[in-house]
């Protein structure tokens, strides 16, 4: 199943594209053939999927997916909180006359987009009620805000596997991963996650930054500055202990 957004600002609406294939095969001899024609709606599940909005002013749950139908379908939900209003801002010197601009990149310009909406993050299926494999795009920053505030180990397992995926990745991602990393709260296996991801991002691009991040992570904790060499084993932070171990 592959799911893509769309915010409509004006009717303050979030508009969900949903490609649903299905691997069950109609069985030739079931009441789903009429004249040789599969009858519409034969594939699928009963039920209704979830998706969980998390808004500015809440989070909202809306059963609404149909696992059922039309392989494809757009769903509309409705959000609940709304933007405040802008300031007006003067155009600044060298840039268009319509607010745009050259120079704005492309994690730029989605972040931009982000902020310009009352979504914080969504989830779908968050309960994993369906056994589905499910592909969901929405922003680079409502991942990170996902990875950052959601205290659900598996969203925040879901956003890192994104994250750490991105073909262009920017400086936002990478001190994302490294918060994450260095939160003594989170849960010890995903933050191990965050390490590896550190790890594979690390880049020219970024000028080797999530490298840089886990050296300064380590030698914080287990290296010895009088003797230039890591300390012995400190087994009174079991949790510590293991995020550490990943990276001998």
């Amino acid at each position: 199943m592959r799911l893509g957004i769309s915010y409509n600002k004006r009717r303050n609406l979030v508009e969900l594209a949903v490609s649903r294939g299905c691997t069950a095969k109609a069985d030739p001899g079931s009441d789903s053939h009429v004249n040789g024609d599969i009858q519409e709606g034969a594939t699928g599940w009963p039920g209704m999927m979830s998706v969980r909005v998390h808004e500015t002013d809440g989070v909202y749950d809306h059963p609404i997916l149909p696992m059922a139908g039309e392989a494809l379908q757009v769903v509309e939900l409705q959000c609940h909180s709304k933007l405040a209003a802008k300031r007006f801002q003067k155009t600044k010197k060298g840039s268009k006359p319509d607010g745009s601009d050259d120079n704005v990149d492309a994690s730029t310009q989605e972040n931009r987009t982000s902020m310009d909406s009352p979504l914080l993050w969504i989830r779908v299926d968050p309960e994993m009620e369906y056994l589905a494999e499910i592909h969901f795009h929405q922003p680079i920053q409502m991942w990170i805000n996902q990875l950052e505030k959601d205290k659900d180990v598996i969203s925040q397992s879901q956003a890192i596997a994104v994250l750490e995926k991105l073909p262009q990745l920017s400086f936002a991602v990478i001190n994302a991963l490294n918060n994450f990393l260095n939160d003594t709260k989170a849960f010890w296996r995903v933050r191990v996650e965050a390490a590896y991801a550190l790890a594979v991002t690390a880049s020219e691009e970024t000028d080797l930054a999530g490298l840089l991040h886990l050296v300064k992570f380590y030698k914080s904790r287990r290296f010895d500055t009088d003797i230039g060499l890591p300390r012995p084993n400190d087994f009174h932070d079991i949790p510590e202990y293991f995020v550490l171990e990943v990276m001998h």
